[in-house]
Formats: structure tokens, C-alpha cells, sequence
């Protein structure tokens, strides 16, 4: 693509928010194994949002709203997650990593495009080539080298000539999974609720409280302590610069939607004459796991495809919960070919023989603190369940996104896919759609979308 390489946004500003509140002195936030785990993996988020009188707009001179709305509610926001404005401290006495809470803030960037929110969206692989010009992080590509001064998070807010906006997160995983992320986001949309030029002293009595809570009960068969997890895969350490090794191949991305006839239509695919059957009917994850499985082992002729990585949430409610990483950090284990096999046999699979490694990824960490760092996202096939989150839930003036995707950084050379719930046909919401992001190393993308075109109607 002749525009790949083209900067597509500029007049770039950057600035940083802190609390409105002093956290404490000397304080910090210990993090789980479980979170040191995922140190070299990345959340990102990217939200448009059209201008509701974008025929009044003359020039993109007259936004929806301004910076100074959208950044006065996030003192107090950030008096809330306060864990999220500090920085990353290694102690000389260990090699394990701590977060101190120095209230540093997180970073701001501004930026402006000539183009509208549909013409970036009609852009054919724009999360692939331009994503990155939307969802700003550290220049050196993660936390580090200075960890003491890179920022956690990080929001960039880009205006349209539209008058429409697109918000972008990058999100130190370290923090807490997707579903923490996005609720992270839509707590941001909580503090916007009061009127321009509001104090926010009145609107909010005080700062939402959010707590912790216990950690909900494997549903999964509990793991043989007698061998190490296989989800992960142990490279050496990384050193004051957090960002996954190089791999063996380049990652390359493609996406595509499905409606709900179309995942109607594959439930049918998959179940078969069972499809009828109480006992048979299934999630989409499962079916669009079992499709993709299927589909890229056919392409690797079943090699690196016995074992998949299946990373699902316990619980889908974070609502004023302090971000943590509560993934199910699962494996799936065959010994036949996958390419060949019934799809309702892997859907069985999927469905009961899940086997949660999360507890032994925590003790692995914490058993080789500073003697290896690990990947998680790609180092097996893997596959990602936020079908569903409440990536719509972050609101602004009472809108809800025109499109909101999120994607991982930090991925290994097995591959990723994640599952999404889809845009409302171009308007606030999801309405059944499904969104799946893959990313794959680049020469088996072409293959990959030959395959589902073929043998699954999909594209």
C-alpha cells in the first residue's frame, strides 16, 4: 500500500494528568507473578467517535467536544486509579519489579487528521498500517529503558475534520487484562457525565470508590502440579527495557466481521445435526475457535498447532474493581490432526478439556524471578475471549463509539486471534456482531483468508 509509511496525523501535542489527590509517600503496588507474566505483553485500544452535527462543521474547526472537557474529569478519575499513574521500580536488593506510587501521571498526546472518521475506517488494513498513528506509545516501543520515567498508560486523542474524535489506549498489561482495560475506559465515560464547565467538585460528591475483590473459583479441572505450564515460553531476561525479543517471523494482521446471520450460520456449520441438541449449542468463542484452529492447521500442515493457548476471563464483571490480570491462562492438548479432525471434537474440547495453567504460570514467575522473562500471547497458538466485554461502554456526550477495536501487543511467532463484539451496523453499539482480530506471521494471512473463503464462507 502506497500510503503504509505515510503520516497520517500531526500537529502532535504532549502532556500529562496526574491524580488530583497525593496517593502517599514511599507507597507501592506489588505485583502478582501472574502479572509479571505478562510484563512484555501490550493492551491497545482504539475508539471513533462521530460528530453528531458534523453538517454544521465547517473545516473540522468546531469539534464535538475539547481537550479541556475531555481532560478536566480525569483528575478525579485518576484519584481512583491511582495504581495506573506510577512507575515501574526494581529493588537493588531483588530482581523483582514493584510499582511505586509517585502519582507521575499518565501521558496525553494530542493530534489532528485531514481525513474524517469514515474515511480512516474505509481504509483497507488501517489497523494493520495505521493504527500505531492513532495509539501513541513510548517511542522505544514499551516500558523501558528509563523505566522510572515511562508511563503505564498512555491516551491520545486525535480530532477529525469531521468534528469527530478517535481515543487510543495503550496499556501496560502488567495492569490488568483487556477486561480491566476496557472498564478502565468506561469509568472514564462515568466522570464525563457532568455538563461543560461543571465543577467537578459538584458533580462528583467524591471519586468513585473501586476495590478488590477475591478472585472467583476455577471452572476449569485443576492443573497437574507435576509439569511445568506450556502456555508459556521462557526467553532471557529482558533487562530495564520491556519489549518481547525479536521473533522468527513478522507479524501481520487482517480482520473481518460477522454478523449475526453469518455466526448462525457457522454454529450450524460446526454442530451439524447436532445443532438442535441442547447439550450441543455453544458460545461464538468456541465456534470461531474451533473454525480458526481447524483452518490454520491446515495451513501449517498440523505442525505447532497440537497445543493452543486459550485465554478467557473468569469473570466478566470488573465494574469498580481494581484492574488485575484475571485471565484464565488455559492450554488445550491433542494428539491427532486437528486439520482433519470434527469440528464438534474440538468444540468438545474447547468447551471441557481446558486445562487451567494460570496458578502455574504464577508459581513458574515467581519460582524464576530474574532468571527468565516469558511470553504468553503467541507462544502457543492463541485465542482470546472478550466476546464480552463492554468495549462500548465508554461514552462520551452520551455517545457510544461508532467502532472500537482492541488488540495486543508483544506477540509471539504462533499467533493470535481475538474475538470482539462487532459495530451496530456504523452506529453506537453492538447488536450481535462479531469482530475477530488475527495476527498471524505475514505469509499465512493470504492462506489463511484462501481457507475461510473456501471451506467457511467467510470474507
Amino acid at each position: 500500500m502506497e500510503e503504509k509509511n505515510k503520516k497520517l496525523v500531526y500537529d502532535i501535542k504532549l502532556s500529562s494528568v496526574a491524580p488530583g489527590k497525593i496517593t502517599g509517600e514511599n507507597k507501592l503496588y506489588n505485583l502478582k507473578g501472574i502479572d509479571l507474566a505478562m510484563k512484555l505483553h501490550y493492551i491497545k485500544a482504539l475508539y471513533f467517535f462521530t460528530n453528531p452535527n458534523y453538517n454544521n462543521i465547517i473545516n473540522g474547526s468546531n469539534s464535538f467536544i475539547s481537550i479541556l472537557e475531555l481532560k478536566k474529569p480525569m483528575f478525579d478519575w485518576l484519584i481512583a486509579y491511582f495504581m495506573v499513574c506510577g512507575r515501574v521500580r526494581s529493588s537493588f536488593t531483588e530482581d523483582r519489579p514493584t510499582i511505586k506510587l509517585n502519582d507521575a501521571g499518565i501521558r496525553i498526546v494530542e493530534a489532528k487528521s485531514d481525513k474524517t472518521v469514515e474515511e480512516w475506517l474505509a481504509m483497507e488494513g488501517y489497523i494493520c498500517n495505521f493504527q500505531d498513528q492513532l495509539v501513541c506509545e513510548d517511542d522505544n516501543g514499551g516500558l523501558g529503558p528509563d523505566l522510572p520515567f515511562s508511563p503505564l498508560v498512555w491516551l491520545q486523542v486525535t480530532w477529525f475534520k469531521c468534528g469527530g474524535i478517535s481515543v487510543g489506549l495503550s496499556w501496560a498489561h502488567i495492569l490488568g487484562d483487556a477486561f480491566s482495560a476496557s472498564e478502565f475506559m468506561n469509568m472514564l465515560g462515568q466522570y464525563m457525565q457532568g455538563s461543560p464547565g461543571q465543577s467537578l467538585t459538584s458533580h462528583h460528591q467524591q471519586p468513585k470508590i473501586i476495590c478488590l475483590q477475591d478472585p472467583p473459583q476455577p471452572e476449569y479441572p485443576p492443573p497437574n502440579t507435576t509439569r511445568e505450564p506450556v502456555s508459556v515460553k521462557r526467553v532471557n531476561p529482558v533487562g530495564s527495557h520491556w519489549v518481547i525479543p525479536s521473533t522468527n517471523c513478522k507479524i501481520g494482521t487482517f480482520t473481518f466481521n460477522l454478523s449475526p446471520k453469518q455466526v448462525d450460520q457457522l454454529h450450524s456449520r460446526v454442530h451439524g445435526s447436532k445443532m438442535n441438541d441442547n447439550n450441543s449449542t455453544s458460545p461464538c468463542f468456541e465456534v470461531i475457535t474451533t473454525i480458526m484452529w481447524k483452518s490454520i492447521a491446515k495451513i501449517r500442515k498440523d505442525l505447532d498447532t497440537n497445543v493452543v493457548t486459550i485465554c478467557r476471563p473468569r469473570t466478566t464483571k470488573r465494574h469498580k474493581i481494581v484492574p488485575y490480570n484475571g485471565q484464565v491462562i488455559g492450554t488445550v492438548e491433542v494428539t491427532f490432526s486437528v486439520s482433519s479432525a470434527d469440528p464438534m471434537e474440538l468444540i468438545q474440547l474447547v468447551v471441557e478439556n481446558v486445562v487451567d495453567e494460570s496458578d502455574m504460570v504464577e508459581e513458574l514467575v515467581n519460582k524464576e524471578m530474574g532468571k527468565h522473562d516469558f511470553v504468553v500471547y503467541g507462544a502457543n497458538l492463541t485465542f482470546v475471549d472478550m466476546e464480552e466485554a463492554n468495549v462500548y461502554g465508554f461514552e462520551i456526550k452520551g455517545r457510544r463509539p461508532r467502532f472500537a477495536s482492541y488488540t495486543i501487543g508483544g506477540i509471539g511467532d504462533k499467533g493470535v486471534i481475538v474475538l470482539l463484539p462487532g459495530p451496530k451496523n456504523g452506529i453506537d453499539g453492538g447488536n450481535g456482531n462479531k469482530l475477530i482480530m488475527t495476527f498471524l506471521p505475514e505469509d499465512e494471512i493470504e492462506l489463511l483468508k484462501s481457507e475461510l473463503k473456501e471451506e467457511w464462507c467467510i470474507g
